[in-house]
């Protein structure tokens, strides 16, 4: 009997190996600390195990070099920012199918993609290249304010700053420790939104647009993401022919992806692109929504598998997410999570913190300390059902003490694991 075509997963979470697992692959979890929360529920539903710190290139191939002799198809996965270069790379040194290192290298440049994608586009964003403290005032001239500095690899909208003026500039060029690799580009006005697509031997497909949920104060956080987001047939178009410009400017050909974009009013304009589906749960989203779950879609098509046809939605089609940002301080417990799971519609709730712990401070724009998915009929009920389960949930913060290790905040559900 053949044996089934394995997927490795680095650092996977437990939904990532259900989807390989549902498929028919087998799966085998690679993490630097099988023991970690999130890690170790990955670990216990797939069928193998090992201890590697894919960070490690030769490392990892010595791990598993051996699998370039399996009798069945392998394939590598990571479906985060570092995971997704790591398995690109490993996937082409032991000649597995997957996306190439280049292709998804490119996408982790937003100065060359940028550069690149402006040569497609009717509208090109004006930006610059800073790598030098000293330039970083006169080059948010150039680009003209207001303006965004962010690091030139960054991901997940960790240190991105609005520069409204010279006095920000001279303020962000004080702060930094060491020579920048950033990239200051035109601040684009208007409703952001995320895309997810799939890609097949070069072809894309877009699976969702997002709508994300902003807020009004400084550094613009992100609270969220509805989908599908509610779109005109023209503005719809025009944002997936701005995502596949996107993705075959950077020699993207497989697997899956997630594009970040603001419609202006002069048309969608590109804030960057990444070879994986982001840590925003989108395809939680597109799954509840749609009934498709897109990491067995990408897993089905790299190890040639069958691909599953969706989930029936019970007439649901609107799903939404909403991000818990807790105070400092210890997290001494959180009240009214059963109370919030009882609403209908409520699918999921998650506390990154564990009781007894630190609250961590949020080292992006998009990080928080928790969230909760819902699925309607109709946006506004998700709106509302979101709304509701947020506000029943009452977390308790007391003095700090961040040498606790604490327990999870709700034993049903254990604390969240994004790979790195």
């Amino acid at each position: 009997m053949a044996q089934a075509p394995l997927a490795v997963l680095l650092s996977p979470r437990l939904e990532e190996v259900r989807a390989a697992r549902v498929v028919g692959a087998r799966t085998l979890v690679l993490a630097p600390d099988r023991a970690a929360p999130g890690i170790r529920e990955a670990v216990a539903a797939a069928h193998d195990a090992l201890t590697v710190d894919w960070l490690d290139h030769q490392g990892l191939l010595m791990a598993i070099g051996h699998l370039a002799g399996h009798p069945a198809r392998v394939s590598v996965f990571g479906f985060a920012e570092a995971s997704a270069l790591v398995a690109a790379r490993v996937n082409e040194a032991l000649r597995f199918r997957g996306n190439p290192h280049a292709a998804v290298a490119y996408l982790t440049d937003k100065v060359a993609l940028r550069g690149k994608v402006n040569q497609l586009t009717g509208t090109p964003v004006r930006f610059e290249q800073c790598d030098r403290v000293t330039h970083l005032v006169a080059a948010a001239e150039r680009v003209g304010f207001p303006c965004v500095a962010k690091p030139r690899t960054g991901s997940g909208g960790q240190e991105v700053h609005l520069l409204r003026d010279v006095a920000d500039a001279a303020l962000l060029a004080a702060e930094l420790v060491s020579e920048p690799a950033l990239i200051i580009e035109e601040f684009l006005e208007g409703p952001e939104y995320s895309v997810l697509a799939h890609s097949r031997d070069g072809e894309h497909t877009v699976l969702a647009v997002a709508r994300k949920h902003l807020s009004d104060g400084p550094g613009f956080t992100e609270e969220g993401h509805d989908l599908p987001a509610d779109l005109g047939p023209g503005d719809a178009a025009a944002i997936g022919d701005l995502v596949t410009a996107t993705l075959g400017a950077a020699g993207h050909r497989a697997g899956l992806s997630l594009t970040e974009v603001v419609r202006t009013a002069q048309g969608p304009r590109l804030i960057e692109s990444h070879a994986h589906p982001g840590p925003g749960r989108l395809g939680d989203l597109l799954a509840l929504a749609t009934g498709t779950d897109p990491v067995a879609l990408a897993v089905a098509t790299a190890l040639r598998l069958p691909v599953p046809a969706p989930h029936p939605s019970s007439g649901r089609r609107y799903a939404g997410i909403r991000t818990l940002r807790l105070p400092p301080g210890r997290l001494d417990a959180v009240h009214g999570i059963d109370e919030a799971y009882a609403l209908p519609g409520v699918a999921d709730i998650g506390i990154t913190v564990r009781v007894g712990s630190h609250v961590p401070e949020a080292t992006s724009r998009a990080a928080g300390h928790g969230f909760i998915t819902a699925v309607a009929s109709c946006p506004q009920e998700v709106e509302a059902v979101l709304g509701k389960a947020l506000g029943l949930l009452r977390p308790v913060v007391g003095g700090a003490d961040p040498g606790a290790s604490g327990r999870p905040a709700h034993p049903e559900k254990e604390e969240e694991h994004t790979a790195a």
